[in-house]
């Protein structure tokens, strides 16, 4: 597959994201909702499971040389420079709780940079993409044409977790307090966080706690598509390998990837 015409393969991995989402609504609607626990005593429900074989069915279809690392696959490590990461359903805990901020996740990934992404939340009826510097939404049938928004001087919008919000976050958002005269805060579920970012409603995210390569990867796509940036909290750029369960470092998402932000987290170090 030549990566350099990411627009004619965009159609078919819509396609099964669209499938994956429709499977999961299935079983959100359903009253009860059948919950296991993972190893390391995360929830995992029939939502995640139905919704990688699917995106495993259609990602592998399009190209059997470029393999699909999923969340709820089975992985054997090596070094690839293409390939698929996916998170069939980030958000689990907003799932359970029938919130409808999950999201199903997929990146393309090349050299260690995501340089195609999809995010689509089912429950809101939103879907998010971004490819060759350009990021687009879908809501309710319409596409709209996104961009990050520049940073005000006076005002901040950070965009926080509903489920987890730490005692970092609440330093981050201090400093934040300290440098703009107004300080508001968007709770928000899964991906959506740097969708919101890369879309012009929040400014800022800051995620201080631990992550998973594909808990971001294709919102970090549409992110940068969007005029936006996500780097580690010394301002490196996140890099991304075909290894099981790698863990991000304490990153940070911003719309104006030329404010001085840098200057506010170093003082999270």
């Amino acid at each position: 597959m030549k990566v350099s015409n990411l627009e004619k393969i965009l159609d078919q991995v819509m396609a099964g994201v669209d499938e994956a989402s429709v499977e999961i609504l299935n079983i959100y609607n359903d009253e009860d909702i059948s919950i296991e626990e993972k190893g390391d005593g995360s929830p995992v429900t029939l939502a995640d499971k139905a919704s990688h074989e699917i995106l495993f069915s259609t990602l592998s279809s399009i190209d059997k040389s470029i393999p699909v690392l999923s969340e709820e696959g089975e992985i054997k490590d090596s070094n690839i420079d293409l390939f698929w990461l996916v998170d069939p359903l980030d958000g689990t805990k907003e799932f359970i709780h029938k919130n409808g901020e999950f999201t199903v996740n997929v990146a393309l990934i090349q050299r260690g940079r995501p340089i195609l992404g999809v995010v689509s939340a089912p429950a809101l009826e939103e879907k998010f993409i971004g490819f060759n510097g350009e990021a687009y939404r879908i809501s309710e049938g319409v596409k709209t044409k996104i961009h990050s928004r520049s940073q005000s001087k006076d005002f901040c919008l950070v965009t926080v977790s509903k489920s987890h919000k730490s005692e970092k976050d609440e330093l981050f958002i201090k400093l934040c307090e300290e440098r703009f005269k107004e300080v508001k805060e968007l709770p928000t579920g899964s991906s959506l966080k740097l969708c919101r970012v890369a879309e012009g409603r929040a400014d800022v995210y800051c995620r201080l706690g631990p992550t998973y390569q594909w808990d971001i990867a294709a919102g970090q796509a549409v992110v940068e598509a969007a005029g936006g940036n996500v780097s580690d909290l010394n301002g490196r750029s996140l890099k991304y390998e075909f290894v099981s369960e790698t863990k991000n470092p304490l990153f940070y998402c911003t719309g104006d990837g030329s404010y001085a932000w840098k200057e506010v987290f170093s003082n999270l170090i």
